[in-house]
């Protein structure tokens, strides 16, 4: 009997010794993660795959950035968790906030705040001419928008180029498609004027070609 139950404390203990040597492994890769990131806090817990860049699934539309406030990460650098009965959906993801103040913010200017390429990795777009979902544990700040990468070599690799992948996402290279459907003209539109349509950042010259794009998105879009 004395047997069996030195035998049983053996294997609670050792028991024990995993559980804490994963919870210090665990710490220590949210602390990498943290001092990378350009934000002043993370994400509590890893995705999965089918979570990251586009988010959970709900019956309609994606929730984007795994429920995180878009508008805290860009204003206040910090991931903090937004609710459901607060949100807004644009360009077919459902955004979350933890206040009515931050989703004004979003809707005011939405192309401020969603994630570049949708949450998609501007890299692999580059590399490999393909929309692969970013991970809001690869998350990096540039030039006031926020950018997800599929893994940690492909924000590396946006590091240190930022030139050749931080506007793979502006459709014609910042050209009007209104202006070239319609008049077979390239016209440069300006940030000021900026809609979003499956991730992709479409500037207009003006109003009127911004609204005409609005209303008929699949007449303008470019082919991918």
């Amino acid at each position: 009997m004395n047997c069996r139950l030195n035998q049983s404390k053996r294997s609670i203990a050792s028991l024990s010794i995993i559980a804490a040597t994963a919870f210090v492994l665990s710490s220590l890769s949210t602390s990498t993660a943290d001092a990378q990131s350009g934000t002043r806090t993370r994400p509590t817990a890893r995705p999965s795959a089918a979570q990251a860049g586009s988010g959970t699934r709900t019956a309609a539309n994606a929730v984007g950035l795994q429920g995180y406030c878009p508008v805290c990460v860009i204003e206040a650098k910090q991931w903090m968790k937004g609710t459901a009965q607060i949100s807004a959906n644009h360009d077919g993801k459902t955004y979350l906030f933890p206040s009515e103040e931050q989703k004004q913010m979003f809707l005011a200017n939405p192309s401020k705040y969603t994630p570049i390429l949708g949450g998609d990795c501007v890299v692999a777009l580059v590399e490999m001419g393909k929309r692969v979902p970013g991970s809001v544990q690869f998350a990096a700040l540039h030039e006031g928008h926020l950018y997800l990468f599929a893994n940690e070599k492909a924000k590396g690799m946006f590091q240190a180029n930022k030139e050749k992948y931080a506007h793979a996402d502006v459709a014609l290279g910042g050209k009007c498609s209104v202006c070239r459907v319609e008049m077979n003209q390239d016209v440069d539109g300006v940030p000021e004027f900026t809609s979003l349509h499956k991730g992709m950042r479409y500037l207009f010259p003006g109003e009127k070609q911004q609204q005409m794009f609005n209303q008929n998105p699949a007449k303008y879009e470019v082919a991918k």
